[in-house]
């Protein structure tokens, strides 16, 4: 054969692998379906809760120092370490017979002196604990400060012993400070305490803003959004095409969102698999209510 015709048949042969690759190619686009580009999920019926939650530490509710007024010696002491104590009970006595007494309720988590031991002016003497009615001091930014009041109900997360338990708002405070130009308030949340529970542990505080029972849900990423900010979600039409659904929403709890018009449970949307320009990330979208 001569070197131009093996040229030649080089050259067909690169040419015709190209064609058939591009052939196939051009075939998996025209043929690519709506099952290919997104991902489908079908609408469910659940709740959705809104919430806020902040950090803390438990601390109690009330605690007493006892401290010596002036320099004194212990003649003999009323109570023990673990001693539940109420208020006016007698603690201990001193050398010139004057006693001592307890102010708050309380456990005596600790006592620092022995009998005969001198004390002077501003040590101290024991620690009176209340471990049964604790609270956590949660700070709270001026956004979130209008989705709690004096009163509110709140769950307390304690994950270090795998517990929940119910508490209250019982103090928010009247006045700012600031920390790293971010203005916040301190709320302080009361709760039950029991042997588990222990002082120094810290603890998330669950706040419900709004929730809803039995709502029309889909996940938040299956929401898109038009050229007006207007919500719609996509579904699959004829020949697996995609077709645009209006709908409404609700609230959010970050993960799904309330669908109050546009869709039915079991129905199938279709979500994105590539987020575009189109395709915004999800922003809280204003409810058929205006907030």
């Amino acid at each position: 054969m001569k070197k131009g015709n093996t040229k030649k048949l080089i050259i067909g042969s690169v040419v015709g692998v190209l064609i058939i690759a591009g052939g196939i190619l051009g075939y998996q686009v025209l043929t690519n379906t709506a099952a290919g580009q997104y991902t489908e999920t079908k609408v469910t019926v659940g709740s959705v809760i809104n919430d806020n939650r902040f950090s803390g530490v438990i601390e109690s509710q009330s605690r007493e120092d006892i401290t010596a007024t002036s320099s004194q010696k212990i003649n003999e002491f009323y109570v023990s370490e673990g001693e539940q104590v109420e208020k006016d009970t007698d603690l201990y006595e001193t050398s010139t017979g004057e006693v001592i007494s307890a102010t708050k309720n309380g456990e005596v988590s600790k006592i620092y002196f022995k009998e005969d031991d001198t004390v002077p002016a501003g040590g101290k003497v024991m620690d009176i604990v209340d471990f049964t009615n604790l609270q956590v001091s949660i700070k709270v930014d001026e956004y979130q400060l209008s989705s709690i009041a004096v009163g509110s109900p709140v769950t307390i997360n304690i994950d270090s012993i795998g517990r929940s338990v119910q508490g209250t708002v019982s103090e928010i405070s009247r006045e700012a400070k600031n920390e790293n130009g971010v203005a916040y308030f301190t709320a302080i949340v009361d709760f039950q305490g029991d042997s588990q529970i222990r002082i120094g542990m810290n603890a998330e505080v669950v706040i419900v803003k709004e929730s809803v029972q039995n709502a029309v849900t889909v996940p938040v990423d299956a929401i898109q959004f038009g050229a007006n900010n207007e919500p719609y979600v996509l579904i699959k039409g004829e020949a697996d095409k995609t077709e645009n659904r209006p709908v409404t929403t609700g609230i959010t709890d970050g993960v799904n969102i309330q669908i109050t018009a546009g869709l039915t449970e079991n129905e199938t949307v279709l979500i994105p698999v590539i987020t575009t320009t189109a395709t915004s990330s999800f922003q809280r979208p204003q409810t058929g209510g205006g907030n």
